[in-house]
């Protein structure tokens, strides 16, 4: 019995992108300036989707996290939002990452921007970063913008 063109043309794919994702890792600097290049721009998707699957060591990340985190949180596309997440979440151990990312968060807040609001509290809901969940509910409470209020009240914080 005999393969199909499908399996065929599937299996030398699969291949090439084998050896294309063993050549990408092997230098560093040249992956890390691709996703410098990519993020910002109409590539940011396929590159989330890229870093979910290479995961790079967590000093290679930090290059990148200001626009993942701007993926995660003024995305309007919810397929990006998602991916940013997931990357996160492979690094949301880390404390260097978890100090970074409430460093990138306080750079929002200013904008009162229920949509960036909303989006940040999915995200620490989503790390499980319950202490920075409870502080930034708090800040929702109190904040003038009653669409940002009525997000504290959406995870069940009472005035």
């Amino acid at each position: 019995m005999e393969y199909s063109n499908a399996w065929l043309h599937l299996q030398k794919a699969k291949e090439e992108y084998d050896a294309s994702y063993s050549a990408f890792m092997r230098d560093e600097a040249v992956m890390m300036s691709d996703f410098g290049v990519a993020m910002p721009t109409g590539d940011r998707l396929a590159a989330l989707g890229i870093l979910v699957e290479v995961l790079p060591r967590v000093e290679l990340l930090f290059s990148l996290l200001a626009d993942i985190m701007n993926a995660a949180i003024d995305s309007s596309y919810v397929p990006t939002i998602m991916l940013a997440r997931e990357v996160l979440q492979h690094y949301k151990e880390e404390s260097r990452v978890r100090s970074a990312i409430h460093t990138c968060v306080a750079t929002y807040l200013a904008e009162n921007d229920e949509w960036h609001y909303r989006r940040i509290t999915e995200l620490y809901e989503v790390l499980n970063y319950q202490e920075e969940l409870a502080s930034f509910l708090l800040i929702c409470q109190a904040n003038s913008n009653l669409e940002i209020q009525e997000i504290a009240s959406d995870y069940g914080l009472e005035g």
